[in-house]
């Protein structure tokens, strides 16, 4: 698979990155990062190049797992509901089983009821 070229400007120097992802993607990255040295900028005006680098490297990393954390807890949760459907999916089972059941025993109490009012006019 060939590597796409994607020129993209990160705190003011521009890099030429090779991917095999989409070039808006590419960018969407570096305009990403671009944004965090931005940022810390504001607040550490005196950081050398490497300090910023590292610190918003850092900064990104946290919220990497930050957002897996997240994303693991979400899924735990899923799990749970999922779980929880499923028990309730045969709870409701066995309610139509009986529902089914009872339906019958109707038919059958509605047939006997009705023989034995036969049974009762011809009697009469």
């Amino acid at each position: 698979m060939e590597l796409n070229k994607v020129t993209v400007i990160i705190n003011g120097n521009e890099y030429i990155l090779k991917s095999d992802y989409p070039e808006e993607h590419v960018i969407k990255l570096a305009n990403y990062v671009d944004n965090v040295i931005k940022e810390l900028l504001q607040n550490y005006e005196k950081l050398s190049q490497m300090q910023l680098l590292l610190l918003s490297s850092l900064n990104i990393a946290d919220e990497l797992f930050i957002a897996r954390e997240e994303n693991n807890a979400i899924k735990k949760e899923l799990l749970s509901l999922k779980a929880e459907l499923e028990e309730k999916n045969r709870y409701i089972r066995k309610l139509e089983e009986e529902l089914t059941k009872t339906k019958q025993q109707l038919l059958e109490t509605e047939e006997e009821f009705r023989q034995f009012i036969e049974t009762f006019d011809k009697e009469k």
